[in-house]
């Protein structure tokens, strides 16, 4: 591969670290998730000795496995006989091993929840919008007595609305299955996610399978904040307010403009699109400043939980060979197909190093002296509570609420194959 055949030196960083969140973290999250579903109310008969599916999808939500026991047990304790189905569209290779493999990641497994697993990509077309979208679902989940749909309610990747992502999109994409998932991607594509989100969830909430709903929100350290659990009528409401809060509460990276963002890793369990659109700033129309404006991306790895699934790598520049060495084409290309987004896996140039990605990246801006070098390092998307920053940024990092930025600085180092061996965190 090309590489600069001088070195470009790397400003020194600093570290800026996040002391703390706007909202804390729920004390007692099995607590919550207990009294939130026993709010509701909910006629005995619809839940002693029947059959109840728990929706558990693909995304990294944390406390996933205690969030899915909590359900599971509280069911049990109502008499009900639930069990857990993988909502997650088209991941896992579109196969039902594929998306029980997903759980067993995060550590969601018949014994730790409970309850049995049962993963399956059969679905039931259970009738069509008035505007002619046909409607799926896992036919598990249909053949159960009621479904409990859970989500984290974040805002989504793709599109911008009044609802985004959560329960409403877990019924529509992940209950659908891939089949689901390509009908509501074929059609926002002509009416927007969210008409089509909308429609489709709406018919599945007609259809009276819907038990309840159980959302839960992050806050910007990724600590469960609230549990909000709603009545099938009561759903869409909730649905709209509880992304009002979320939205305030999603982590961005505070600068106006970056030069070089440095990630070290991306991947399906971190978000819908690899590195979170909303964050870099690519792949989906924002309002002006609530993202930095980014010249170059370099990622350095692809993550273990994947499973070669690279969407999303096409909003990337430079990526290390590491990575493109993990691209799994087949996973990746079932991916960009549901999705109808071929941009999502353009292969961006990669490099056999650390060092040669850095000096081929910082070249191509005009090899700017260390101490102009506007580089942010960060882990993931998904995890922006330490930032690595180098001088030019502490300016803008010195003075911001509930964030506390090193006095030292450190070198970034790399060893003998030229790779990083220093890091953000």
């Amino acid at each position: 591969m090309p590489t600069l055949d001088h070195s470009i030196p790397l400003a020194p960083f600093r570290t800026l670290t996040r002391t703390a969140a706007s909202l804390p973290e729920l004390a007692d999250l099995d607590l919550a998730i207990r009294q939130s579903l026993a709010s509701l109310s909910l006629p005995p008969k619809r839940l002693a000795r029947r059959r109840i599916a728990i929706t558990a999808g693909s995304r990294g939500i944390a406390s996933f496995k205690e969030i899915v026991r909590a359900i599971c047990q509280w069911l049990c304790d109502q008499g009900a006989q639930p069990f857990v189905i993988p909502a997650m569209g088209s991941h896992g290779g579109a196969t039902a091993e594929g998306q029980r493999c997903i759980l067993e990641e995060y550590g969601v497994s018949e014994g730790f929840i409970g309850a049995r697993i049962l993963s399956s990509m059969e679905t039931v077309c259970v009738g069509e919008t008035p505007n002619g979208f046909q409607v799926f679902m896992d036919r598990h989940a249909w053949e159960a007595d009621g479904v409990l749909v859970m989500n984290r309610v974040k805002p989504h990747t793709d599109f911008t609305g009044k609802i985004e992502s959560g329960r409403l999109k877990m019924m529509a994409v992940g209950l659908g299955k891939r089949q689901g998932a390509e009908e509501v991607h074929r059609w926002a594509r002509k009416y927007g996610y969210e008409t089509t989100i909308r429609a489709i969830s709406e018919r599945i909430l007609a259809s009276g399978k819907i038990l309840c709903g159980l959302a839960v929100v992050e806050n910007e350290m990724h600590r469960i904040c609230q549990a909000r659990a709603a009545r099938p009528e009561e759903l869409i409401a909730q649905e709209e307010e509880t992304l009002a809060l979320a939205r305030r509460l999603v982590p961005r990276l505070p600068f106006s403009q970056v030069q070089l963002l440095i990630v070290d890793e991306m991947g399906k369990n971190i978000s819908g699109t690899g590195m979170d659109t909303k964050v870099i700033g690519r792949g989906v129309e924002l309002p002006s400043g609530e993202a930095p404006t980014i010249d170059l991306i370099y990622v350095r790895d692809l993550t273990p939980e994947s499973g070669g699934n690279a969407v999303g790598m096409g909003n990337a520049d430079l990526i290390h060979e590491h990575f493109y060495r993990k691209v799994d084409l087949e996973r990746t290309y079932i991916n960009a197909q549901t999705s109808l987004k071929p941009g999502s896996v353009r292969l961006p140039m990669y490099l056999p190093s650390d060092r040669a990605a850095l000096n081929f990246a910082l070249g191509s801006l005009g090899s700017p002296d260390p101490q102009k070098q506007r580089v942010a390092w960060i882990h993931n998307t998904l995890n922006l509570n330490r930032i690595a920053i180098s001088e030019p940024l502490t300016s803008e990092a010195a003075n911001l609420p509930r964030w506390e930025l090193s006095p030292e600085t450190f070198q970034p180092r790399f060893d003998a194959e030229g790779n990083l061996v220093t890091g953000p965190a």
